[in-house]
């Protein structure tokens, strides 16, 4: 009895309270549903990266391939046969020759790199020698291979900048005064043989007395005590004998 009138007074209660919140909330999904094209339609759209200037993507440069390299040459060829050979070589700037690595034996071959100005000699220069056969030293053949090279810059010749104390050894101080001690001793070797070689000796003294050792010393010490006992000795033995003559 109590849970029927408990289940009688709950939905009179949920009655009582108006629509259930189910409903509310599938009115509020239509609701919300009816809106949102309004609001999406009244929103503009957001610019894309390849529509923004500063998103866009940087083209790449294109250039055409013009550096092509020689394999399979004679170990032995150097860059002026070669050129020899290639004879009439279309329009270059650039044309060089890297010999073999003889440590890669029995896979010895140089091979030549060369940059042509106008593309379309590449065509008929491979047409030429892809395949053309070269003669080594030892009368070995050499088919040749023509291919772009991997990697096509070239290396620039660098301009050298030009020193700025190009020129000027006249003016420098220290050119100056070797330039006068050199007139000097210019001077000295015109006198004549006989004052060089009283320099030479005046030199040569001047340095034995500046040179000494304590060793050297000790030896020029010891020769003057001996001559000191020496004169000693002799100054004894005359006034002996003029003793002995006085006693006679």
């Amino acid at each position: 009895m109590r849970s029927e009138e408990g289940a009688g007074g709950l939905g009179a209660a949920l009655a009582a309270r108006g629509p259930s919140w189910r409903e509310k909330l599938s009115s509020s999904e239509t609701h919300c549903r009816r809106e949102s094209p309004r609001k999406e339609s009244a929103a503009p759209p957001a610019p894309t990266l390849s529509e923004s200037g500063a998103g866009k993507p940087r083209e790449e440069k294109r250039t055409a391939l013009s550096k092509v390299v020689l394999r399979r040459l004679p170990p032995g060829l150097t860059k002026e046969q070669l050129e020899e050979q290639l004879r009439p070589l279309p329009a270059h700037d650039y044309f060089e020759v890297v010999a073999a690595d003889l440590s890669l034996y029995p896979h010895v071959y140089s091979r030549a790199y060369i940059n042509f100005r106008n593309p379309d000699d590449i065509l008929l220069f491979r047409d030429r020698f892809d395949g053309y056969i070269f003669i080594g030293n030892k009368g070995l053949e050499y088919p040749a291979v023509v291919e772009f090279a991997p990697f096509q810059k070239i290396a620039k010749k660098k301009l050298k900048k030009k020193d700025a104390k190009t020129g000027s050894i006249e003016d420098d101080p220290e050119y100056k005064q070797f330039l006068e001690s050199y007139s000097l001793e210019e001077e000295k070797t015109s006198a004549s043989p006989e004052t060089l070689l009283g320099e030479i000796e005046a030199k040569t003294r001047e340095l034995l007395a500046r040179r000494t050792t304590p060793l050297l010393e000790y030896i020029k010490n010891r020769k003057l005590e001996k001559q000191r006992l020496r004169e000693e000795k002799r100054e004894e033995r005359r006034r002996r004998e003029l003793e002995k003559k006085r006693l006679r």
